[in-house]
């Protein structure tokens, strides 16, 4: 890929879209596997026309030396191109089939996470939600209300009309919902040179596909797969800054941490986690998004997924000392989402300080990381207390 992976986290994360990333990351892992599955049946069909080749030429030279005697051929010759993995022996025409088949199921999954990696970036909380049907159709048709995103609809639109990519989900569908295998493989031993690697005729839908080459085919799927992506991605690093609704997500949170310090090591009193204000509850929404982040000076970023019930409301600067108001989660047992919803209200120290009580009993295990938030913890001890300052 030609575009800057990096360059694209960070904008993610500059505007507070950081949960496209979790699909930036699953779309090179499919990539991957998609690659992999290309270059292994490369290898693997390479082999096998190499191995009957030889042995076909091996036989011939038999048959000429023993003139008049006949060469028998047996299941050994056969089994020539069978590959061996770890000291399995598998049959290499089986192999090239089941390979075949994850290479389009992978160049199918890459495809549609770009969707979603377009509708988290460039949607925010617009977004379509993770389990929606049909997305890479949804997506094009809302990226084109927003004149900036002019140029990457385009590019998706026409990716998906793609008739390569047309041909990659109906294949990719047909052996879902149909399940009639459409592979195979055939070459010719002795006599002639006819080699067979073919995916047969289908109709999907009402539209027929004709039988091709599997391996043609294959290599320009892999290639408008390829080229689609990062055409999109390089569009897209230049228009996550345009993102339609990013307005209620906060990512600067900052801590309090009180340690005691026992002969068994330091245990959590408790912890407590603010969002600032200049100066009053009017200055947020009433329900917001949240998830820690930080980007380091080298471009470092660091971020974690919240699992906290209340963030308090302070006064900038003001600390536990300046407390207005709490952010309360709301639960979603079904989400995955890495910007947690929180409701704002106001509430007075009492509630802060009922917080801290309950916080031993309440909170037993949190998630957390240092490097992701401002803050300070302070350690308690029987001669004295000692805090320090985290950045």
């Amino acid at each position: 890929m030609a575009f800057d992976l990096k360059e694209l986290q960070n904008k993610l994360a500059e505007n507070k879209v950081y949960d496209a990333w979790q699909y930036v990351q699953s779309l090179m892992e499919t990539l991957t596997y998609m690659n992999a599955s290309y270059a292994l049946l490369e290898k693997v069909y390479d082999h096998r026309k190499k191995v009957l080749k030889a042995t076909s030429q091996e036989l011939l030279d038999a048959a000429h030396k023993h003139k008049g005697e006949p060469v028998a051929v047996s299941a050994d010759y056969l089994a020539r191109t069978h590959l061996n993995i770890v000291g399995l022996e598998i049959d290499d025409s089986l192999y090239l089939r089941k390979t075949a088949l994850e290479f389009f199921h992978y160049a199918r999954l890459s495809v549609d996470v770009l969707s979603q990696i377009i509708n988290a970036a460039l949607f925010g909380d617009d977004s379509y939600p993770v389990k929606e049907m049909n997305l890479p159709q949804k997506v094009s048709g809302k990226l084109r209300q927003t004149a900036s995103f002019n140029t990457i609809q385009i590019l998706l639109a026409s990716g998906i009309a793609n008739g390569e990519i047309k041909y990659l989900y109906a294949f990719d569908n047909y052996i879902k919902h149909v399940k009639t295998i459409l592979i195979t493989v055939k070459n010719s031993f002795i006599i002639g040179t006819n080699n067979e690697f073919q995916i047969a005729n289908f109709i999907y839908r009402g539209t027929p596909y004709q039988s091709v080459d599997a391996m043609s085919k294959i290599t320009i799927v892999k290639s408008e797969v390829n080229k689609l992506i990062e055409d999109v991605l390089t569009e897209l690093v230049c228009q996550v800054s345009n993102c339609v609704n990013n307005n209620s997500r906060y990512q600067s949170i900052r801590f309090k941490q009180i340690l005691q310090e026992t002969d068994k090591g330091s245990i959590l009193k408790y912890m407590a986690y603010f969002i600032e204000v200049e100066n009053d509850l009017s200055e947020l929404p009433t329900q917001i998004k949240v998830m820690p982040l930080i980007i380091k000076p080298n471009d470092k970023i660091y971020s974690f997924v919240l699992n906290i019930d209340n963030i308090f409301i302070t006064l900038k600067g003001k600390g536990e000392e300046g407390i207005i108001g709490v952010a309360t989660i709301q639960c979603d047992t079904d989400s995955n989402e890495m910007y947690k919803t929180y409701s704002i209200s106001a509430c007075t120290m009492s509630t802060y300080y009922e917080y801290l009580i309950n916080f031993e009993k309440n909170h037993q295990y949190i998630t957390f990381n240092y490097e992701a938030m401002e803050g300070e913890v302070i350690i308690l001890n029987e001669d004295k207390d000692s805090g320090g300052e985290a950045e």
